[in-house]
């Protein structure tokens, strides 16, 4: 028998999501505990007829071999589940590893359990719950999203909320249950907190903390603390019952920045950000002054508060205008005065914010927009010029000024990948939804620039603790799934700043390394090629070959020492300007890709084409590469030649091989290289094809020849010109005997 349990004092989150497990599979046999609230008890009184549920009581008697737990990770222990060993969580809130990982197992941060159960019921065909059932699952959205309006209700909450509307939900009926006028219990209740009230300000937030004795009352208070919190609107609210079997402390929120949902499982209790629930037990209530204990709970409860409150956010103008170059200052305060005169928040979003916390130099930015980005443009070209190019698709602008300055505006965005490795479908969003798509915690630190809150740091994702604590962390566990490249990226980051990947993250992107099969030759160049403009390119490289991302471009990627030498060659031999003397050589191209080229070359010819033709190199980049192979192999074996041999094998190789090579091979190499470039490869003969048919030589191998062997003799012997005529004639003598 497999059954279905969700937490005591069960609300109507708790009694809709175990509904739609059992509606998902009806084999399964929903249980509600015997403590409920008295809203969900009276509906479930008035429906018992029409409802699933069984108690333990009434539960039939056998084996129970597997348990599905909903809204809750902590169950209330019975006998009968002693023997049990399967478990299956279902769970909104924070993920406490109380039971075996496993992947049936979910915890889906939604504003409400039953919204990602609804969604499953959404998927099954045909599938139409009936009048009631869809109420009871609408009522567990509302109430735990305090009617769609907590700030963390989700579009998925509204969208499961709206299904349940469609399938019948009664709306009339809801509000019957949901909306329920308190007892005379809980108002005499009530008139006890409101007399005890005492209102405190800690890190900026206003907090109401109440207490009573009830311990003659008999009935839940959840109702009189949305009554409270709605009738003083505080940040938080927090009531400290005396109860027969201790403190009951019930927390109410308004806002985001207090967490009462982790501060209530830090005290037997559980819930969420705004609304929460614990206990401090105790066995001797019974025959204690309620008072005192009530005091003493209160100094318990101000001492955690100050943990599950954030810090004021931290304010970065004085930064902003330290480290940021004038021009680009006063560009970042025409944007702020647009965008305060269209109420319209932006923001500088990304990596110039990490630069910006680390004291580095800062860069280009852009500007993040909450709303439509065209329209900011437009009142910045309206009030200051210049030319406003759209890209629509994008939600993106440019505004070009007439100094030639421009500055990309886009509109805060939503990412959704229809496959691993593809692009995504981008929509219009909130910042938080922006941040939130982001690839690293570092990156998703945004500064907000308009009116009265120039300057504010916003940090949705804890970027600034990671930036403190030096760590590199994805934001889920789909991150390297959805887009592979930010393995690439990871080690960027971590290797620039010298940071460390967090352990989450880094078993993330060892368990993902077969994403970088499915990526596009051209992607992965792209982000290759970005090592070489990082201060040290052979730690990426060194890097990603120790993790395993090399050896998905090609199974033969190997580093060490020998590779790791020549890379610290290039990148740290300044160049002669005799380089010049090379025609053709364009030093951009190698400066740009010349690191990829030095290890890329420590491979055979022939695993170079694979390499080549799996990051869809151009044929001038392939041949860079393979020549600097062969140069690896062969230019040593040729260092005692002649000077005219070097030269004419120098001369089948294109400038930039040569010229890569130069900085990575050995000094004595190098000498000879100089010489090429500087003297050697342009010595040429006076002496012409012309001159040597006027001697009855005609064109052919034997003119090649002499040509040849005249060219070797300047090269070698220092043949002058004057001397050149009797040269080719004791040649021929020579050729005719």
């Amino acid at each position: 028998m497999n059954i279905i349990l969700t937490h005591e004092q069960a609300d109507f989150d708790a009694a809709g999501s175990v509904l739609a497990a059992w509606l998902l599979d009806p084999s399964r046999m929903p249980v509600l505990p015997k403590r409920r609230n008295r809203n969900l008890a009276a509906f479930i009184d008035d429906y018992k007829n029409r409802l699933p549920f069984f108690t333990w009581k009434t539960l039939p008697k056998g084996t129970i071999d597997r348990v599905y737990i909903t809204d809750t990770q902590n169950i209330e222990p019975h006998s009968r589940l002693e023997p049990v060993r399967d478990y299956v969580v279902w769970d909104h809130h924070p993920h406490r590893h109380i039971y075996p990982d496993r992947e049936e197992n979910i915890y889906d941060p939604t504003g409400a359990c039953t919204t990602f159960l609804v969604e499953k019921l959404m998927e099954k065909p045909g599938m139409h719950p009936g009048r009631i059932f869809t109420t009871l699952m609408l009522m567990g959205i509302y109430e735990d999203t305090g009617s769609l309006s907590y700030g963390s209700t989700t579009p998925r909450d509204i969208r499961a909320a709206a299904w349940l509307v469609e399938k019948g939900a009664d709306l009339d009926l809801m509000r019957r249950y949901v909306l329920q006028p308190m007892t005379d219990n809980q108002q005499a209740g009530c008139e006890r907190l409101i007399q005890t009230m005492e209102t405190y300000e800690i890190k900026g937030q206003s907090i109401i903390i109440a207490h009573a004795d009830i311990r003659t009352i008999g009935d839940e208070f959840s109702a009189v603390a949305h009554q409270l919190r709605d009738m003083f609107n505080p940040d938080g609210l927090i009531l400290l019952l005396a109860v027969r079997t201790g403190v009951r402390i019930i927390c109410r929120a308004t806002t985001d920045d207090i967490d009462f949902g982790a501060m209530m499982r830090s005290m037997n209790g559980g819930g969420h950000s705004r609304a929460a629930s614990g206990m401090i037990p105790l066995d001797y209530m019974e025959a204690v002054n309620a008072e005192d204990v009530l005091f003493d709970a209160r100094e318990t409860v101000l001492e955690a508060l100050h943990g599950f409150i954030k810090e004021p956010p931290m304010n970065l103008a004085e930064k902003l205008n330290e480290q940021i170059p004038g021009d680009q200052l006063e560009l970042i305060r025409k944007v702020a005065d647009c965008a305060e005169q269209l109420d319209m928040p932006v923001y500088i979003v990304g990596g110039v914010v990490r630069d910006l916390l680390l004291d580095h130099p800062v860069m280009d930015f852009d500007i993040v927009a909450e709303g439509d980005a065209t329209q900011l443009g437009r009142q910045l070209t309206a009030q200051h010029g210049g030319k406003l190019v759209t890209h629509p698709q994008f939600f993106t602008a440019k505004w070009q000024m007439s100094s030639g300055t421009s500055l990309d505006l886009i509109s805060a965005r939503s990412e959704t990948y229809s496959a691993p490795g593809a692009l995504p479908t981008v929509a219009m969003a909130d910042i938080e939804a922006d941040l939130r798509r982001r690839d690293f915690s570092l990156n998703t630190l945004a500064v907000r620039l308009d009116g009265e809150h120039y300057g504010e740091l916003v940090d949705v994702c804890g970027g600034l603790q990671d930036l403190q604590d030096e760590l590199i962390r994805t934001l889920h566990d789909r991150s390297f799934i959805d887009d592979p490249t930010r393995m690439f990226r990871a080690v960027r980051f971590e290797q620039r700043l010298d940071f460390a990947l967090e352990t989450d993250t880094l078993r993330q992107l060892r368990e993902q390394l077969s994403g970088v099969v499915g990526l596009t030759g051209q992607r992965i160049r792209h982000e290759l090629l970005l090592y070489c403009d990082e201060e040290y390119p052979e730690k990426d490289f060194a890097r990603i070959t120790q993790l395993g991302i090399a050896a998905q471009i090609h199974e033969d990627l190997v580093w060490n020492g020998q590779i790791e030498m020549d890379c610290i060659r290039f990148r740290e031999t300044v160049p002669g300007k005799f380089w010049q003397n090379l025609s053709g050589l364009d030093f951009d191209m190698v400066e740009s890709e010349g690191a990829l080229w030095t290890w890329l070359s420590f491979f055979p010819v022939k695993t170079v084409t694979l390499i080549a033709e799996r990051l869809v190199l151009s044929k001038k980049e392939q041949r860079c590469i393979e020549e600097l192979s062969h140069l690896r192999t062969e230019f040593p074996k040729i260092l005692q030649n002649e000077p005219s041999e070097i030269t004419f094998y120098l001369e089948s190789f294109i400038p930039e091989a040569i010229y890569c090579y130069a900085l990575f091979c050995t000094e004595a190499e190098r000498s000879i290289l100089k010489n090429y470039v500087v003297s050697w490869h342009w010595i040429r003969p006076s002496f012409s094809g012309n001159d040597l048919m006027g001697m009855g030589v005609e064109p052919g191998p034997k003119m090649k020849a002499v040509l040849a062997g005249l060219r070797s003799a300047c090269i070698d012997e220092g043949l002058q010109p004057e001397d050149e005529a009797e040269w080719v004639k004791s040649f021929l003598e020579r050729d005719a005997e």
